[in-house]
């Protein structure tokens, strides 16, 4: 069994158990529109699905792995770099985005994240705008979530 996937697995459906419970209390709107609760209700079944899968994984691994950890390309240190610039991006588009803009800052961050981790100039240009535009024309033209238009303000 691999420690891993079977501690995440836990964490996940942890997590997607406990978010179901706490939406519970969410208001639900008339004519039957989606609530509040609508989104994190997603999320959490993704969790749950998501940390399933992890579950089995681990359960399947070979025979006589006896919960060990398994490490990536870089071991253990260089996950943990990985997570902390992650989170170091995550903090940067929180300050940047509203001066910058939605587009631009997700696309500059987006690439910067695909290129740390390992993926080519290329392939991080090519994949990052497409994707920042589909994010975009979901969340702001679809979802009618107001995005920070940046210094652009088009």
């Amino acid at each position: 069994m691999n420690k891993n996937d079977f501690m995440g697995g836990v964490v996940f459906v942890g997590l997607g158990i406990s978010i179901l419970i706490l939406t519970i209390p969410f208001p639900s709107l008339d004519k039957d529109h989606p609530g509040p609760s609508l989104f994190p209700n997603i999320l959490a079944i993704l969790f749950i699905f998501f940390g399933s899968i992890l579950l089995v994984k681990a359960k399947k691994s070979t025979p006589g792995q006896n919960l060990e950890y398994s490490e990536g390309k870089g071991g253990p240190s260089r996950n943990i770099g990985n997570a902390f610039f992650v989170l170091g991006i995550i903090v940067t588009f929180m300050l940047l985005e509203s001066w910058f803009g939605f587009l631009l800052t997700s696309s500059l961050l987006l690439f910067l994240m695909m290129k740390k981790l390992g993926t080519s100039s290329a392939k991080s240009l090519i994949f990052s705008v497409p994707i920042t535009l589909f994010v975009y024309f979901l969340f702001h033209k679809i979802l009618r979530v107001p995005l920070s238009p940046g210094f652009l303000s088009w």
